[in-house]
This record gives structure tokens, sequence and C-alpha cells, in this order.
């Protein structure tokens, strides 16, 4: 036998309608909040780029409440036989939580975090790679090792000069070499660090 709904029930069931759907009125709602606060914590250089980051939250959390409205319709599916007001409800709020959760995965807007310059020179190629790079074109050169190392990928890879390069491979000792060319060491890693924030996938 189905049970009265009570009247706070209802009440309950509309504000949290007319909350989820705020942002169909311009203002941010809670999805964009979420994902906002997610790239001020997760994503600060990502974020410091958005021009407008209140539009770019608010559109983000609209769109993730279309998907989640959708998804939730998709996966409550018709009304279950026998099932009364309260068991139903618990039912769709469980329903809708699985909703948001598959919005926020396929929404791209909860990315991995930023790696940190630290993190970065730990996990990236650096100079025993391009020291040992050196040492092996000298060898391809001599005809003692058949590989097919380049100087122009290799510029293009550690945004190195062509000449800087050449140098490296005809002195004695590479190692030594880029002892002696901190500056044009240096100026490598922060080109490729900014690349390398430049082109991290944001998922957006």
């Amino acid at each position: 036998m189905s049970r009265v709904k009570p009247m706070w029930l209802t009440v309950l069931a509309g504000t949290m309608a007319m909350l989820l759907r705020i942002g169909e009125s311009g203002r941010m709602n809670q999805y964009g909040r979420q994902a906002m606060e997610h790239w001020r914590l997760h994503r600060p250089t990502a974020y410091q780029e958005l021009t407008d980051p209140e539009a770019f939250f608010t559109r983000a959390g609209e769109e993730m409440l279309t998907q989640v409205d959708a998804l939730s319709a998709q996966l409550a599916g018709p009304d279950l036989p026998g099932e009364d007001y309260l068991d139903k409800v618990a039912r769709l709020n469980r329903v809708r939580s699985e909703a948001e959760e598959i919005a926020r995965a396929e929404s791209g807007m909860f990315p991995e975090p930023e790696s940190t310059f630290e993190e970065w020179l730990q996990t990236s190629p650096q100079e025993d790679a391009l020291i040992d790079w050196a040492w092996r074109m000298q060898a391809q050169q001599q005809g003692l090792a058949e590989t097919s190392l380049d100087f122009d990928q290799a510029a293009t890879d550690w945004m190195l000069p062509r000449t800087y390069l050449e140098e490296m491979t005809m002195a004695s000792s590479p190692w030594q070499f880029w002892t002696k060319h901190p500056t044009e060491w240096q100026a490598s890693v922060q080109a490729r660090w900014q690349r390398h924030l430049n082109t991290e996938p944001t998922d957006r």
C-alpha cells in the first residue's frame, strides 16, 4: 500500500530541482562551482589562462547539468511495480548520484592535477639523456653505429639551436661541453617546461 507523500518531501524535491536549475538563469550551478574549485586547486596555470572563468564554468556547469538530467532519466527507467513513494525517491537519488559521477568523468572538467616543475624534472629526459644522444650521434657520424639520429629532430625535441648540438657532437667530451654552456641549457629547460605546460592535456 502506497504511503502518503509528506509535504516536506514535496517542498524539498522542489527546492532541489530549483537549485540544480540555477545554471539556466545564467548563474553558476553546483557543477560549475565544483569544476572551478578543482581548477583553482589543481590546475592553477590553466585557470589563470582563462579570460572569463565565470562564464567558462557557468557554461560548463550547464552542460553537465543537461547531461546529468538526461542520464538520470535514462538510468531510472519506468516506475517499478509495487514501488511506493519513499522507495522511488531513494532509487532516483541513487540514480542521480550515479549520473553525476558519469557526467563528471565524461565532462573533462576534472583533469589530473598539473605536475610541478620538480616533478617534471624528475620524470622527463634531462642532461644525461642529451649527453647520451651526443655520444650516439658521434658514433653514427663515424660509422660505428647504425642509427638514424637527426640534428633537426633533436633541436626540436630539446629546444636547442642546431649549432649547439653540432658543436656538442664535435666536442671530445659532450659532458664538458654541456658544463661550459649553462645558459643555453637553462634556456632549453625553461622552454621545454613551458611547452609541457602548454601541451599538458586539460580534456577540455
